[in-house]
């Protein structure tokens, strides 16, 4: 069943819909920023300062933000907080430890490629068409700037997200497993692989 009203799909997250972003980014992935971060509020705190608008796809209806996706291409990160960051917000030495953690499955840029590092709708709203009208947004998005493919990591315990992908076109090419000195780090986490899927752009 899709939303009554128009679902808006535009680029670039509004001051005003920082704070609910932030609060959905952690509330989607909850078991991989426990391990993280502190407490709910300092995540959400920490979210706010290093999520980056430009490389964040919106969904809104009105004046309700619906859901979000996050993009990774060249020069634009959705969040990609430093070192130096995490150390000022946790010290140090919980700080390497973090970094570590957040960067196990980190991807550097490529060139002709767009990289979705996550699709996120509110609990209420999922089921309803939100998540279809954000990857139509990033796939329009990708056209007009002429990437070449999409790319998304999916983990190994969210077979549903796997179909989520697959059912818009997007094709699992290889499996990328945690490297093994840090495989606790992965398993505090929820997940021991990771699925990277590919949609190409014609």
């Amino acid at each position: 069943m899709s939303i009554a009203g128009p679902i808006e799909i535009f680029i670039g997250l509004p001051e005003e819909y920082l704070q609910e972003a932030a609060e959905l980014f952690y509330d989607s992935f909850q078991q991989k920023f426990y391990p993280i971060m502190n407490s709910r509020e300092q995540a959400i705190s920490f979210l706010q300062k290093h999520l980056n608008p430009r490389g964040t796809m919106v969904a809104s209806r009105g004046e309700k933000l619906l859901g979000i996706a996050g993009l990774q291409y060249e020069g634009c990160h959705f969040f990609s907080p430093s070192l130096f960051d995490l150390a000022r917000e946790f010290g140090w030495l919980r700080g390497i430890m973090k970094i570590l953690r957040m960067r196990l499955f980190n991807s550097p840029d490529r060139k002709g490629e767009l990289y979705l590092k996550a699709v996120m709708v509110r609990s209420s709203m999922q089921g309803r068409g939100v998540g279809t009208h954000l990857l139509t947004g990033i796939s329009d998005f990708a056209w007009a700037h002429e990437f070449r493919t999409i790319r998304v990591d999916v983990v190994d315990t969210n077979p549903d997200a796997r179909r989520f992908y697959e059912q818009h076109g997007f094709v699992a090419t290889k499996i990328r497993r945690c490297p093994l000195p840090f495989q606790f780090l992965c398993r505090d986490m929820g997940f021991s692989s990771a699925i990277t899927m590919i949609k190409k752009i014609s």
